[in-house]
């Protein structure tokens, strides 16, 4: 009698970690799907970006260390990533490679394919590093680049930004 009911403790303990495997598995690949759709989703915009400026005169950094700080009067937000950088005309574009497009502008003009515009109020190039504040709706923001170990004037750039 014993055996009989251990067999069957068994037998639902089995069925239900099979249960909780697919389950778990499930929520797996679907998180996997849905980075894979917003990757596919950011690339596809990144290429449609760079095809409605391919006229354009613009200078693309690759791989720049970005340092994006966001404070509102509720909440505060650090973020660090590599990002391409490209300076077009009067604005700088932040392009990191999972993310949203990110337009810093000093001119009114707005370009498609971009998610976030902010506007700048303040930049300053300090040992390698571009830093730019300004504001948002909702609060300021301060931004730094780090051009370190880059064949890139920065000053040249800076000056027609």
């Amino acid at each position: 009698m014993r055996s009989l009911f251990s067999g069957s403790v068994f037998f639902i303990f089995v069925f239900m970690n099979t249960d909780v495997y697919f389950l778990i598995g499930g929520i797996i690949l679907f998180f996997i799907l849905i980075n894979l759709l917003l990757y596919f989703y950011h690339k596809n915009r990144r290429t449609l970006f760079f095809r409605y400026i391919k006229d354009r005169n613009y200078t693309v950094i690759k791989n720049i260390e970005s340092h994006i700080e966001s404070y509102s009067k509720v909440s505060t937000k650090l973020t660090y990533c590599k990002a391409d950088i490209v300076f077009l005309e009067q604005d700088i574009f932040i392009i990191p490679f999972n993310k949203p497009i990110l337009q810093l502008r000093t001119s009114p003009e707005v370009y498609p394919y971009v998610s976030l515009n902010f506007k700048t109020s303040c930049k300053k190039i300090h040992d390698h590093t571009l830093e730019i504040k300004g504001d948002t709706s909702l609060g300021s923001f301060k931004i730094s680049l780090n051009f370190k170990n880059k064949n890139f004037d920065l000053h040249s750039v800076v000056q027609w930004v």
